[in-house]
């Protein structure tokens, strides 16, 4: 590229090369040659400055990641003691909080993997293969290293890990997104779903494996996102695919930029191996736990094929969902424990996860968009239930909440947060007492 400086100042910017037609003349007001210099020569008008690499404020003032850790850990705190608070109304904390899949976890913990499936009233044909171990492991290593129960270990895990994925999530929306930090924390703190990071659920883990596996891969730190991968794989079915849609998008952020193909062809090959390898190191703990199933069930999709004991079978997740907003059984008692949970409620969960789909392609955070995407079609192709949990105690659910909370003013964003507040601990009081539509 050549430049011409006159006076009155102008610079020719020859673009045919470039892959323009002609060529672009900027005209400059005059100023001296040693101001022009002090800028690295960069004249362009307003309408070019986008272009630049230009300082965001907002990261500039950014807390350090060790400030905004410890602003998360000490707002989780009151959050921690209204849940304790509420226990007590019925037993206490430790086991109260444990419902649902959380006896599957924590029986996987004590006792390990069954090795038939069960025959008894309330669990006939079912066995806990359908658990993945990361969480399950991680709680029975922290047991046995403490001497705690398996459930105070899984409480002191989730509740540890909670702050910082709050923490990493809120670093990761502010460089991809430029949200607030901190607004972005106290979304996890406030949001009702985030009832399923305190109990001991695979959520949290899960959700910080995620953002973690993101935030390396964001920073270029290759091997440590692939070991960050083994675990993930290892925590949920959807890991897999999840990692492999965030490989595809690491190729195409690589490899894929509008320039001429020899001058990307190492770029191509680079990103090409860098994908192989992540999924390669990245599978071994799926691939470790089929090879489990293989040698002690005979069958290594064993946790794919036990869902059926659930009544779980894939079908169409769009017809799911429609069956489900055709349904007319959303009424108060659906909400209430004893009762079965609303089709229609779950169904709306889905079309508000839709919306913040929509949201993140119309803000260019396709990325987020797809796995969000991602998992609402994996965890609807057997039916509605949980879909609350899946979809809306996941990171990157929040990450794209926040981007839209950044929008609104900061009265509506008091407001929300509060309300949000409020729907937790009514989300808490009834969790104690087991509820389906929180299953």
């Amino acid at each position: 590229m050549t430049h011409t400086v006159n006076s009155p100042l102008s610079v020719s910017f020859p673009m045919a090369h470039m892959g323009f037609v002609n060529s672009q003349e900027i005209h400059i007001p005059e100023m001296s040659f040693e101001k022009v210099s002090h800028h690295d020569s960069r004249l362009m008008t307003e309408d070019h400055l986008s272009d630049l690499p230009s300082r965001d404020p907002m990261a500039e003032n950014a807390p350090s990641f060790f400030q905004l850790l410890l602003f998360a850990y000490l707002a989780s705190v009151p959050v921690l003691v209204v849940y304790i608070l509420i226990a007590r109304a019925f037993d206490c904390f430790t086991y109260s909080s444990c419902h649902w899949d959380c006896g599957w976890y924590l029986g996987i913990a004590a006792q390990g993997y069954d090795t038939t499936v069960r025959h008894g009233t309330t669990d006939n044909g079912q066995a806990n293969w359908a658990f993945f171990p990361a969480f399950p492991m991680l709680v029975r290593g922290i047991a046995a290293l403490t001497h705690w129960s398996e459930h105070h270990a899984a409480l002191v895990l989730n509740n540890g890990l909670f702050p910082l994925m709050a923490t990493l999530t809120a670093r990761y929306a502010q460089r991809r997104a430029g949200v607030n930090a901190f607004l972005t924390v106290l979304l996890f703190i406030m949001m009702p779903f985030s009832l399923y990071f305190h109990v001991p659920l695979s959520e949290t883990l899960y959700g910080t494996l995620m953002i973690a596996l993101l935030l390396l891969l964001q920073a270029d730190c290759f091997w440590l996102a692939a070991g960050c991968a083994v675990v993930f794989t290892a925590t949920r079915p959807t890991g897999a695919i999840v990692l492999a849609l965030i490989g595809l998008a690491r190729f195409w952020q690589q490899a894929m930029p509008f320039r001429p193909l020899k001058n990307r062809s190492h770029a191509i090959a680079r990103s090409i191996g860098q994908c192989m390898v992540l999924g390669a190191v990245g599978g071994i703990g799926l691939f470790g736990y089929m090879a489990y199933l293989h040698v002690h069930m005979g069958d290594a999709l064993a946790f794919m094929h036990i869902e059926a004991a659930w009544g779980r079978h894939s079908g169409n997740p769009l017809a799911h969902i429609l069956y489900g907003l055709r349904s007319h059984d959303l009424s108060v008692q659906a909400f209430l424990p004893g009762h079965a949970v609303s089709q229609r409620y779950l169904a709306l969960c889905c079309v508000g996860a839709m919306a913040l789909i929509v949201w993140g392609g119309a803000a260019r955070l396709w990325l987020e968009a797809g796995i969000v995407l991602i998992t609402l079609l994996l965890a609807t192709s057997t039916g509605l239930w949980s879909i609350g949990r899946y979809l809306f105690a996941n990171p990157v659910t929040m990450l794209l909440l926040a981007s839209v909370m950044q929008r609104l003013p900061a009265r509506w964003q008091i407001v929300f947060l509060g309300v949000c507040a409020m729907i937790q601990v009514v989300f808490v009081t009834l969790w104690y007492q087991q509820p389906s539509f929180l299953m």
